[in-house]
């Protein structure tokens, strides 16, 4: 591409902007991104937007659609992180003593009331991956599950997990 027929393209690029400022709004309002997330996720979608710019036929459903997946995707991360970080505290929680006994034992108290809320299913895979240590294949088979299915089980449990303790502890404050 010629370097005029460039400069043209970027030439439109505000006034694209302009036009879909409102869109874009709708977007990240609609998965509740905070606003300085939502704008470091503009910023990368016009970033990618910019390298890809030839290949794309209709930059207006481009943008838009590809936003939409960038919020799927940052709540997804978000959600990730928590639960890792959840998944490292009952490791932690059961590999031994470091808070003194009155705050091992509250969270102990309340890690109990939130597992036994969860489903006979979601509780089996706790107790077998973080109770017993089992690996993988071998929860799939006592549960009946395929291998390739326990990790979404899992991280649907954790999911749970989470939500029960969230609820329970809203001090937290940890939305989505």
């Amino acid at each position: 591409m010629s370097i005029a027929k460039q400069s043209q393209k970027a030439d439109g690029l505000p006034e694209l902007l302009e036009r879909l400022e409102p869109e874009f709004g709708r977007i990240v309002a609609r998965f509740q991104v905070p606003p300085q997330d939502a704008e470091d996720l503009v910023q990368d979608l016009l970033v990618l937007f910019l390298t890809k710019r030839a290949e794309i036929a209709t930059p207006e459903a481009w943008l838009a659609g590809t936003l939409r997946l960038r919020c799927i995707l940052y709540w997804r991360k978000r959600r990730r992180r928590l639960f890792e970080s959840l998944d490292e505290t009952l490791l932690d929680e059961l590999t031994g003593p470091r808070e003194p006994r009155q705050e091992r034992e509250d969270l102990s108290r309340d890690l109990s009331r939130a597992i036994r809320r969860l489903p006979d299913r979601c509780r089996s895979l706790l107790r077998l991956r973080y109770g017993l240590d089992c690996d993988v294949p071998e929860i799939a088979e006592r549960l009946g599950y395929s291998p390739t299915g326990i990790r979404k089980i899992a991280s649907r449990c954790l999911s749970a997990l989470t939500n029960q303790i969230l609820a329970s502890n809203p001090r937290l404050g940890i939305a989505k």
